[in-house]
């Protein structure tokens, strides 16, 4: 069992502060878990000039842009209830690894000092263990949507045929 120190305190304050980047498969499995169309849940918004993530950026009607999950005007996720995320099984993987990530030559969380956080914490046991799996399989996912925003980047285009684009490649090369 981990112990309070060891683990997420379920305060919200990531899935109320910051916008959440998503991939194409996070749209695929949230649009699977949820029977939503994408553009329900999701959002284009420009690159901002200094960002700490690594999300590629997309060209869309010419500006760089991220996609992202839809938020009300005070930053709080469409997904977020008081009592916990709405799409917790179909949720990105940002959020499933957040606020951690894997290097590539060893297989140890490494906590990113996240501001979100109201204090620093590294899980113990199967949640380290999953933590783990779910950073290697993030790290997967943007290194295959950075291949496709390469691709998508050539010539750019409108949201919804970017959605058709990567819908289709999301779904005939899943990462893992």
């Amino acid at each position: 069992m981990e112990s309070a120190n060891n683990s997420c305190l379920r305060c919200g304050r990531c899935c109320t502060r910051f916008a959440v980047c998503i991939t194409p498969f996070d749209i695929v499995r949230i649009a699977q878990a949820t029977g939503m169309e994408p553009e329900k849940f999701m959002d284009i918004v420009p690159e901002p000039p200094a960002r700490e993530r690594t999300e590629p950026a997309l060209m869309i009607e010419g500006m760089p842009s991220l996609i992202v999950l839809k938020r009300d005007g005070k930053s709080v996720c469409c997904f977020y209830s008081e009592s916990g995320c709405k799409v917790y099984s179909g949720r990105p993987m940002l959020c499933r690894s957040y606020p951690f990530r894997v290097p590539d030559t060893v297989l140890n969380l490494i906590d990113m000092r996240s501001r979100a956080c109201p204090r620093r914490w590294l899980p113990e046991g199967e949640g380290r263990k999953q933590y783990v799996r779910d950073c290697l399989q993030y790290a997967e996912e943007v290194r295959s949507y950075r291949k496709m925003a390469d691709e998508w980047n050539k010539t750019g285009g409108t949201m919804g045929e970017f959605l058709i684009f990567a819908i289709l490649k999301a779904s005939e090369s899943p990462p893992l």
